[in-house]
């Protein structure tokens, strides 16, 4: 298949480079002129759970591109880049290019749905990468990835993207309920990264500790309640998830969290935020979700002062 992915951070440029291991022809694109020429020089260089090391030439170009002759189209960016991404490639890609959102957080695909006329489809994936550098990355846990049609007509769509991620290394599955499976994963993320961020601490850690444990469980219960008075219905227990993405994940560092190390803006908008944003249309009190994403905020705001400017 012929793959196009915006955003060549760390789940770009995992994904990028599997599937062009597995023989699939694939483009990355990037905003950043520096990370296009840096990747352009040295390819994309993956060290896997193994140890093992693969240096992959894979094409990519200064964003935003045209995309002919593009099959599916991966938007790997971060949550808040989704709408000036769909603003800038809304004429540049083909109306027969099916595009699948694979990302964090919530508002993407209805973000994307309202800028597009093309197939779209929803993908969750618990896959671990941390990128070291621009196209220098580390696979850090392994994980499932779930992706789905918001229509029945576009289901053979996933189907086909559905082997051709399997084949490439990362066990997927198709959902006919996809909305369920975004909500649990952003209600389990909203519970995980932004205590990652605000401790410093690791996945791992989270579990072994009693306080924490207490108020991820209440963020979770919170977005349950939200989930529901939305109509949504969850896939798996969120509770149960959040356990076992944190064991099977013991050593990663959460993307916010890396976010945070960075000195960059954070996905707390798209996660807690916007589950606070859904319990106050549906009247639903989310206050720790509420403290959260003001806690985070202004994590923000206070290394927006102490980086130096470039």
């Amino acid at each position: 298949m012929r793959f196009a992915i915006v955003g060549a951070g760390a789940i770009g440029s995992l994904f990028g480079a599997r599937l062009s291991l597995a023989g699939h022809d694939v483009v990355l694109t990037h905003r950043n002129r520096s990370i296009v020429r840096t990747i352009q020089k040295n390819g994309v260089s993956l060290r896997e759970l193994d140890g093992t090391v693969s240096r992959v030439r894979v094409p990519v170009r200064k964003g935003p591109a045209k995309l002919s002759g593009t099959e599916v189209l991966i938007v790997a960016v971060k949550a808040y880049d989704t709408r000036e991404v769909a603003e800038s490639y809304r004429r540049l890609v083909p109306l027969e290019t099916t595009i699948l959102s694979l990302q964090n957080g919530l508002g993407n695909v209805e973000t994307l749905r309202s800028r597009f006329r093309n197939d779209i489809l929803a993908g969750s994936t618990t896959e671990g990468a941390l990128q070291l550098a621009p196209g220098s990355l580390t696979h850090t846990g392994a994980g499932s990835t779930i992706i789905g049609a918001l229509q029945p007509r576009n289901s053979g769509k996933a189907s086909r993207i559905n082997i051709a991620f399997n084949a490439a290394g990362f066990p997927t599955k198709t959902s006919s309920n996809i909305l369920g499976v975004l909500w649990a994963k952003a209600i389990v993320n909203a519970a995980i990264n932004p205590l990652t961020a605000l401790t410093r601490l690791p996945n791992g850690a989270l579990v072994k500790n009693a306080a924490i444990q207490e108020i991820a469980l209440r963020v979770i219960d919170e977005g349950t309640l939200v989930s529901r008075a939305a109509r949504i219905r969850l896939v798996g227990n969120p509770r149960k998830l959040w356990r076992r993405i944190l064991l099977s994940t013991k050593t990663n560092k959460s993307s916010m969290l890396q976010d945070i190390e960075r000195g960059k803006m954070t996905e707390i908008r798209q996660l807690n935020g916007a589950i606070l944003s859904h319990g106050k249309k549906t009247h639903i009190k989310t206050p720790v979700n509420g403290i959260l994403t003001k806690l985070v905020l202004a994590l923000e705001e206070s290394l927006k002062m102490t980086t130096p400017k470039a």
